[in-house]
């Protein structure tokens, strides 16, 4: 088999020895856990209903057990899923919360009572669908110094390393591919723990293990044992196998929180039945004083606008009801032309707008007096050019006779 044959999706990591994983393919809507996913979904939207503002509360309903199977409408995933009790916790604000399992999608969440509703006993039978991974003949150790041998010494650790954790992390994050090829099966505390080797394919197209790549790069702060049965032996007495499932390696809390609300319905921002019941009381009399500010400056802009608009419909319209001047009337034209002018400049002084003109009349007059222009002058205007010539004449001639005598 290749190593690039049986990829897998790592949903949840905490070290080595404790990852979640599922085969890629069983995301593609014909594989047979996607299809039970969404059976299962339409049952409980059917029976609980869709969201959990929605759905319908049950009778008799008590806090489930750690190890008790739930449903859960996720918020984050937008459905209904299938989720294992782990713990109940009450905080310092007397909030009970349900610390769950997602045993489908590998996922720790952390949510309130609303949310949860029993499991239908028609799919209580499937068994989860996500897996434990753990990396074969890899076991967490640390340097001591020996002062009887009077040299350093690799010795096995009870925890994994910050060093060994962040760096599979980072290889898993930035590889294009995941590929795990489970070997043995090891049963701890009542769960199964598929345990193999691991291969990671670059985007440069390239396999690596990635056991050999730790090695390399932690030598300190790892022990290869040589076989199988000395692997077996010494991951009993780890901490850091038997670790919970939803703490990091560090031992910090890292649940998925499912009290976001992704959507509401029918939202009427004036009232206030529709707000989360766990929003702060006044933060959401901030925001709904901001909403209804919003909506009164809103509807002040528009009344302003139709009053706008209602004005300029009512102002007659100059430029259109001048009559246009007939053609070869050169005067006429340049006096129509001036008076356009004046009009708009007046108009922009008392309303302190601008009035956009009818370019289509600018264009006629332009043309007009083009035509007038080129065209040849009448015998009458010839006749006034000749008296005014006659007229200057002898002026002429007597500021000439003038300049002779001095």
């Amino acid at each position: 088999m290749s190593q690039i044959d049986n990829p897998i999706h790592i949903t949840h990591y905490i070290n080595p020895h404790r990852f979640y994983y599922k085969p890629e393919t069983a995301y593609m809507q014909e594989h047979e856990q996607a299809r039970f996913a969404a059976a299962f979904n339409e049952y409980c939207e059917t029976e609980y209903g869709i969201i959990y503002e929605t759905v319908r509360s049950t009778p008799s309903w008590k806090h489930p057990k750690p190890g008790d199977l739930v449903a859960l409408r996720s918020n984050q995933l937008q459905r209904w899923i299938r989720c294992e009790m782990e713990a109940v916790m009450v905080d310092l604000n007397e909030t009970t919360w349900y610390y769950l399992w997602a045993i489908d999608e590998g996922l720790p969440i952390k949510t309130l009572t609303i949310y949860v509703r029993p499991l239908p006993q028609a799919f209580g039978q499937e068994p989860a669908h996500a897996k434990r991974g753990g990396m074969i003949n890899l076991l967490p150790g640390e340097t001591q110094y020996d002062y009887m041998e009077d040299k350093p010494r690799l010795v096995p650790s009870t925890k994994w390393s910050c060093g060994v954790v962040s760096t599979l992390e980072l290889m898993l994050e930035t590889a294009e591919s995941i590929s795990f090829f489970p070997t043995a099966q090891y049963v701890l505390q009542n769960e199964t723990i598929h345990v193999g080797e691991l291969f990671i394919t670059t985007q440069s197209n390239a396999t690596h293990n990635v056991g050999e790549k730790l090695r390399e790069a932690c030598p300190n702060q790892l022990i290869l044992p040589r076989k199988d049965a000395t692997y077996f032996k010494g991951i009993v007495f780890l901490e850091a196998f038997c670790k919970q499932r939803y703490v990091n390696n560090e031992g910090l809390d890292n649940h998925v929180v499912n009290t976001f609300v992704t959507k509401i319905n029918r939202y009427d921002p004036a009232s206030h039945e529709n707000l989360d019941t766990q929003t702060d009381t006044k933060v959401a009399m901030k925001v709904y004083e901001w909403l209804k500010q919003n909506q009164e400056a809103r509807i002040a802009i528009l009344a302003q606008q139709k009053a706008d608009k209602d004005r300029n419909n009512d102002e007659p319209a100059i430029e259109q009801t001048i009559i246009i001047p007939a053609k070869k009337n050169l005067a006429s034209a340049f006096a129509l032309k001036k008076y356009l002018e004046c009009a708009k400049c007046e108009m922009d002084k008392k309303d302190g707008t601008t009035i956009v003109t009818d370019l289509s009349i600018q264009k006629r007059d332009e043309s007009e007096v083009a035509t007038v222009s080129n065209s040849k002058p009448s015998n009458l205007i010839l006749k006034m050019k000749r008296q005014q010539i006659i007229r200057q004449m002898p002026n002429i001639g007597s500021a000439r006779s003038s300049n002779a005598s001095e």
